[in-house]
């Protein structure tokens, strides 16, 4: 159960996490002084074509940003929020399992998400490879959808002990309050 507590919970902060992303994505555009706006994105998922939202932070008024601004908005942008997340997370108390869980996949995220960004345009720039691949939501989404699966379940995992020492111990202690006493 900790573990679809744990997910579901990332899972609603998500779109949190994803908005201050963006956000600080607009707060670095204007500290390097570059007019941008936040756009609501519609990406089409797979062969499917589902639509999936998202958002963009975009400058307005030029074609595009210089390759220096682009570089220091798509590093830092997720960088910051995920800074702003950790803190988050190192404030609640280490008994709730679920909520910091729950944060933590997020700061991992937006942790992915700096790499993609980060990757992209230095991609494109120094090994003069199209990396419109890192753009694809199956790649952005998937991978954070991977990510919050894996800390949902480490957040999940019964503490103190291997699962090497609780088998030797004959289970879990769960297991073992429901055994019958030797005669």
């Amino acid at each position: 159960m900790r573990f679809l507590g744990t997910l579901g919970l990332a899972l609603l902060l998500f779109p949190v996490g994803l908005a201050t992303h963006e956000v600080m994505h607009l707060v670095v555009y204007s500290a390097l002084g570059v007019p941008a706006v936040l756009v609501v994105t519609d990406w089409r998922l797979g062969s499917l074509g589902l639509p999936v939202f998202g958002l963009h932070a975009a400058p307005v008024g030029v074609p595009s940003a210089p390759f220096d601004v682009l570089v220091a908005n798509n590093g830092l942008g997720p960088s910051l929020a995920a800074l702003l997340l950790f803190v988050l997370w190192l404030s609640v108390g280490p008994r709730s399992r679920v909520a910091r869980g729950a944060l933590l996949g997020n700061v991992l995220a937006l942790v992915f998400f700096a790499g993609l960004e980060l990757a992209y345009p230095l991609i494109e720039r120094f090994a003069n490879v199209q990396a419109d691949v890192l753009l694809l939501p199956e790649l952005n989404y998937g991978g954070v959808l991977v990510i919050l699966v894996l800390v949902s379940a480490a957040a999940s995992w019964p503490r103190g002990a291997s699962p090497r020492q609780r088998a030797a111990r004959g289970g879990s202690p769960a297991s073992a309050a429901g055994r019958l006493p030797a005669p």
